[in-house]
């Protein structure tokens, strides 16, 4: 009898250890065929996504960010500062996850910051990208309306250039066309710089085979067009200051600039790894660092009236909110905030709100102008600053096709009532794909 209970328990065992490894395999299979899934749709996404008002955050390759390098914002350095070392050490994906999660850079910035990437993207052979991104130069250059046209002429003509180089010709003469209209409307410069500019064109031209518009720039060049120069850019809708925090936040605050650098010091020294306490170290600080910010944000715009603070308050919100989301989608090349990951979507939908919150402020404020004239130009002004946002992948699920119709109507309203303005934004295509432009009353 002892012997049949001893057989029994051994088939028994077997039996369990059988189904378990049968289990396991079913597991393994099951994964494998994920893994290959999203191979295979990654694979499949065409590079002609990369155009205006794409999903920009689901092309960024997070597997290929530097965390060391990436952290080093999180431990207080400036973003520009982190781009400028990324594209020097060609960490495209590094640079870009910064540019794209970074609302408290200027526009000239970005644009700068876009430039340097799309270089970056050439170098390491990736053509598709460094296209994307000189596009989303040209955009900010496009939309920005605080960039100097100095500066919005220069952004064209390197885009232009470059895109000459990567053998995309109709898109160089889309953004030389750009520069032109600047060169020869804006009221902005002086006429040394449109001399300059047109010298510029003269050459990207001709690099084209575009023999007319370059035989037109080199005119220009000799006798630049006469124009109104004006010495101040007058611009609507006011700068904001920053929101000083509490103690208690910037406590947090300097205690999660600390934990960073000690983590990067440490990815740094041990060639990319690093303890998983040490990393949890650092997520628990940013969690810390997000109950002291966002009560004390939400306390404080319920408590005041005036709009102008309620804006300030919402733009530090929205920075917040975009360092949390770019740690809930690994945009620092690690996970940091397993919790947040799993919330990516709430925090998305959060910041969504905070910026349809911004710009209802924002639309508040032009209402309340005391000209006609001025309402006009800042309701332009609004929907371009909106409309950039959302290209820029910042501001997600931004509602374009609404936005850009009513940018399109501002447009023809501002033409007929203010043609003095001389430069106007519109919509044009390249390649059958819209793009914003800039164009004339000619």
């Amino acid at each position: 009898m002892q012997q049949v209970r001893s057989k029994n328990s051994n088939l028994g065992l077997f039996i369990i250890v059988g189904t378990m490894a049968i289990l396991v395999i079913i597991l393994l299979t099951a994964i494998g065929i994920l893994i290959m899934a999203r191979r295979s749709s990654a694979t499949n996404i065409s590079p002609l996504s990369f155009i205006v008002g794409a999903n920009i955050l689901s092309r960024l390759d997070v597997e290929a960010i530097d965390p060391a390098l990436a952290l080093a914002s999180l431990g207080g350095a400036d973003e520009t500062e982190v781009i400028t070392e990324a594209v020097a050490k060609v960490r495209p994906e590094t640079a870009l996850s910064a540019l794209l999660f970074s609302p408290q850079m200027s526009n000239r910035e970005s644009a700068g910051g876009f430039l340097q990437v799309a270089s970056a993207y050439t170098a390491v052979g990736d053509g598709d990208k460094a296209v994307f991104a000189y596009e989303m130069a040209g955009t900010i250059a496009t939309l920005a309306p605080d960039i100097p046209d100095t500066a919005r002429a220069d952004i064209f003509i390197q885009a232009g250039e470059q895109l000459t180089s990567l053998e995309q010709p109709d898109l160089a003469k889309f953004y030389f066309d750009q520069a032109f209209v600047v060169a020869s409307k804006s009221s902005y410069l002086q006429p040394a710089h449109r001399r300059t500019i047109f010298e510029q064109l003269h050459t990207g031209y001709q690099a084209i085979d575009q023999s007319e518009s370059a035989r037109r720039s080199l005119n220009f060049s000799a006798n630049p067009p006469k124009a109104t120069v004006s010495t101040v850019r007058e611009l609507i809708l006011p700068e904001s200051p920053g929101v000083p925090l509490p103690l208690a936040a910037q406590e947090a605050e300097a205690y999660r600039w600390q934990i960073a650098q000690e983590l990067a010091a440490i990815l740094v020294e041990r060639g990319g790894h690093a303890p998983q306490e040490s990393i949890d170290r650092l997520g628990q600080a940013l969690v810390e660092e997000d109950g002291q910010k966002l009560p004390f944000y939400e306390s404080e715009f319920e408590a005041t009236t005036q709009l102008s603070e309620k804006i300030a308050i919402t733009l530090a919100q929205i920075d917040w909110l975009s360092l949390k989301y770019r740690v809930a989608r690994q945009g620092y090349g690690l996970s940091l905030v397993p919790d947040w990951e799993a919330q990516a979507e709430q925090i998305r939908a959060q910041l969504t709100k905070t910026y349809e919150t911004l710009f209802a402020l924002y639309a508040d404020l032009t209402v309340a102008l005391p000209e006609v004239s001025q309402i006009e130009r800042a309701k332009e002004e609004r929907l371009r600053r909106e409309i950039l946002a959302g290209e820029l992948g910042r501001y997600p699920n931004y509602p374009e096709k609404q936005r850009k119709t009513q940018l399109l109507d501002i447009t023809n309203q501002l033409m007929t009532s203010q043609p003095d303005i001389n430069v106007f934004v519109a919509v044009g295509t390249v390649n059958n794909k819209e793009k914003f432009t800039l164009i004339s009353l000619e």
